[in-house]
């Protein structure tokens, strides 16, 4: 089966390299940056100072240090260095750094002249970073709010740039007066936005200072990065603080306004008002759940369920055209051929406007997000009832079906979701559009609603149903997603990133047994070639955590491993395997790993891998002397569990104290 790239959105390409390439070309022809004129001494030291960010730094004290150097050095000529190109990446980059003096400079240097740096298409990205900086100082740390999303972990990732300049102006002892002055900033800016609303709503440049201030205004962070592309990868590290409350009620005039004007009908349409409308929706779901579906059910029903008659008829003279072409071009088609093309077009379902424009797609993918029980119910049964599985099989708006399924509330919608797509699970495997199936059993394994029937779907799909031969080679076909007869001639080590997650959720249905007995009855070679690679070694987290998995049937994996366990360990992915099946072992099997590493403990200190596991879990002492290691392990807590305080015993006395009192 194809893979799933046909109908991937393409990730935008890192920009850095490519422009300091391209500044340093267009010098050479004496064009130092687009935007405001430069002249060479100051183009070369700003370009030194990129290459130097670039080439990093041992702590922030040298990031504050060169930025607080940088800004003196744009004194008295701010506006004018911020409009150029080359410059004004280096203060975007160096400004969240900056001390108080410095900024609140630039405050009342860019509050002088807002309108038309906000139009700048090099200044704007200054003043938007101003603000987000602005955001940040102005609440501190203590405004920060702890979002719980998932399983946090013990281990944190190494801080990239973002993160480092967020932590540095929370974390920092500003005065009062500076972080009132950066609040008054925030609401200044943001009201500037709603009194100018008519001239920035399609304003390249103003737009996004817009989005940014309605983000702010609910404390919604997320961070703009010099070089690098905004969008739906960085809106998943966003965070919330917590806001004045006249904050929130600057922040609902932006919508107010807008559903007032006659062209808000053609919003979604068009990309920075559809965007605006997007980051009004996800506002709102912070501010005011109410008024979110309001005004979500008033872009349903008065944007989203247009017709799209004047595309359909354009798109017709465009196919007649192109069908005419070929004709002259090339051989006649049969005329079979041209009755089963027009019968098939006849067959597709008609789509409302919504579905035709990327624009609108986006905006609905983000209110599919946001939106509650009853408003996901109305998009549902206006946008998707009858038309689902068609949508599932096209490149544009198959990801709405995606974000439909990861947000659906009701079972019975769900139900009727279920029935739609279930003839189109294997046309959607052959597609490449896997994305959907995992959706599905995703939402089955959330819903706890037609699991088995998922099940079912799946073997059909992959042929092994019918067949007791065939239906052992499920778990095989599932992880790769393809078909018994293809999986016959391959003997690779892929694993599908889809196919991996509906094992993971097939592992925790309520009846996973048929799926755990095909694993089991793999040859332990096989399964330690999956549980190697990057998305195998995942599975083994559902097999140990799923609450439906006896513990006989997980004893029997970790028995069957008995032999690869070295191999495992030397990996970067193995070695997760290994601290799963470790960490589900009785005592017993514990010590025969043990054993089994020790052997081997050369091989395992010549990986960086296995180091961490020789000495994760002591087995220097292990070699030492076996029952030691015992002791010691049994007291060892475990680090991803939390310590829980042993409750002192009552006396007597605090037993009968209610009596006795």
């Amino acid at each position: 089966m194809q893979t799933e790239s046909n109908g991937k959105r393409k990730r935008p390409k890192k920009k850095g390299n490519r422009f300091m390439r391209n500044a340093k070309g267009f010098a050479k022809q004496g064009i130092f940056g687009r935007g405001t004129h430069i002249d060479d001494e100051q183009f070369s030291y700003f370009i030194n100072i990129l290459d130097a960010m670039k080439a990093g730094f041992d702590d922030v004290e040298e990031r504050v240090n060169m930025a607080n150097n940088v800004f003196e050095q744009t004194k008295d000529q701010e506006i004018h260095l911020a409009s150029n190109q080359i410059v004004s990446k280096a203060l975007e980059s160096l400004i969240g750094f900056v001390d108080n003096e410095q900024l609140e400079r630039y405050f009342n240097k860019f509050g002088d002249s807002l309108r038309p740096l906000c139009s700048d298409r090099f200044a704007s990205h200054v003043l938007q970073k101003m603000l987000e900086i602005a955001f940040l100082r102005g609440l501190g740390k203590a405004a920060a709010q702890e979002v719980s999303d998932g399983p946090t972990t013990t281990k944190r990732a190494k801080p990239d740039a973002a993160q480092i300049e967020e932590e540095y102006n929370l974390e920092t002892e500003f005065s009062d007066d500076h972080r009132e002055k950066c609040r008054q900033f925030v609401v200044r800016i943001s009201k500037f936005m709603l009194n100018n609303l008519e001239d920035f709503v399609w304003d390249n440049c103003a737009s996004h200072i817009m989005r940014t201030a309605i983000l702010c205004l609910v404390g919604m962070h997320v961070p703009k990065i010099a070089f690098e592309k905004g969008g739906a990868e960085m809106a998943k590290h966003r965070k919330l603080y917590t806001v004045p409350e006249d904050w929130h009620e600057v922040m609902k005039e932006f919508p107010q306004r807008l559903e007032m004007w006659p062209q808000f009908v053609e919003f979604p349409y068009q990309e920075h008002s559809s965007a605006l409308l997007g980051v009004i929706c996800l506002a709102l779901s912070v501010a005011d759940k109410s008024f979110l579906k309001h005004f979500g059910k008033k872009i349903l029903l008065q944007s989203l369920l247009k017709a799209n008659e004047e595309n359909d008829d354009t798109v017709e003279k465009k196919t007649d055209a192109k069908i005419e072409i070929e004709d002259n071009d090339g051989e006649e088609k049969p005329t079979e051929e041209k009755e089963k093309s027009a019968e098939e077009k006849k067959d597709d379902p008609v789509l409302p406007k919504v579905f035709h424009h990327q624009s609108s797609v986006i905006l609905l993918e983000t209110i599919l997000s946001v939106a509650g029980a009853k408003l996901l119910t109305q998009l549902y049964a206006m946008l998707f009832s009858g038309r689902v599985g068609y949508l599932a099989k096209q490149q544009q708006t198959n990801f709405s079906v995606q974000r439909l399924l990861q947000n659906m509330k009701e079972v019975t919608d769900f139900e009727s979701i279920f029935a739609e797509l279930q003839p189109h699970v294997e046309e959607l495997l052959k597609m490449g559009y896997t994305g959907v199936v995992s959706a599905l059993s995703a939402a089955c394994l959330r819903l706890g609603s037609k699991q088995a029937q998922m099940i079912a779907i799946l073997q059909s799909s992959l042929h092994v149903s019918g067949d007791k031969e065939k239906s052992k080679l499920f778990f095989n076909c599932l992880i790769k997603l393809k078909p018994s007869e293809i999986l016959a001639s391959d003997e690779s080590g892929f694993v599908h990133l889809h196919g991996s997650l509906i094992a993971q959720h097939v592992l925790q249905f309520n009846k996973p047994i048929f799926l755990v007995n095909c694993i089991l009855d793999l040859p332990a070679a096989q399964l330690a070639q999956i549980f190697n690679t990057p998305n195998g070694s995942h599975i083994v987290d559902a097999f140990m955590q799923s609450k439906f998995i006896g513990e006989k049937s997980r004893e029997r994996l970790i028995r069957q491993l008995d032999g690869f366990y070295v191999d495992l360990a030397i990996t970067r992915h193995g070695s997760r395997v290994l601290e799963q099946c470790f960490k589900a072992s009785q005592e017993a099997q514990k010590l025969r790993i043990a054993k089994e590493l020790i052997t081997k403990a050369n091989m395992l200190k010549g990986s960086p891998f296995g180091r961490l596991i020789y000495a994760k879990y002591r087995l220097e002492t292990y070699n030492l002397s076996p029952t030691q290691w015992q002791a010691s392990l049994s007291k060892q807590l475990d680090p991803e569990q939390p310590e829980t305080k042993r409750k002192p015993a009552k006396t007597a006395a605090d037993a009968f104290k209610d009596i006795l009192s």
